[in-house]
């Protein structure tokens, strides 16, 4: 049978007081370390989340402000063209108003030109009917 004696009762006693050490020396401060480590990492942890929204809100606002600039940039664009459209067609205009006068005033240099010859022309003739009408008739 078990006998408990002064041996037990002073290993009983020792392991006591070895708990009691060690629970002040070693398990409290490892367990507040512990109890530390999880309050930094909670706290890092709740800043990482409102980094991570802010990070998404500013995100959210540089695509919102690239949509913008992109519907700005189109927008013009398209005047540029419309413009660049309208500065094309007065000058077609333009070009076209001088092709017209220049085709104008070559068509009536022409006329001038013809009469003046017409003109030449009618004088030659006289001169060759005549001098034609002395050779037949033979003066």
């Amino acid at each position: 049978m078990l006998k408990i004696d002064a041996t037990a009762l002073v290993v009983f006693a020792i392991v006591w007081i070895l708990v009691l050490v060690l629970t002040r020396i070693f398990f409290k401060p490892i367990l507040r370390i512990l109890d530390e480590r999880a309050a930094r990492i909670a706290r890092d942890k709740a800043a990482e989340d409102g980094a991570r929204s802010a990070s998404e809100g500013d995100l959210k606002r540089i695509e919102d402000g690239l949509k913008e600039a992109r519907a700005a940039a189109e927008a013009i664009r398209n005047t540029a063209e419309t413009e660049a459209l309208k500065d094309k067609s007065r000058l077609v205009r333009e070009v076209q108003a001088e092709g017209r006068a220049e085709v104008a005033k070559a068509k009536a240099e022409l006329r001038r030109e013809m009469e003046a010859l017409k003109k030449d022309l009618d004088k030659h003739t006289e001169e060759i009917a005549a001098t034609i009408e002395k050779r037949i008739l033979g003066e």
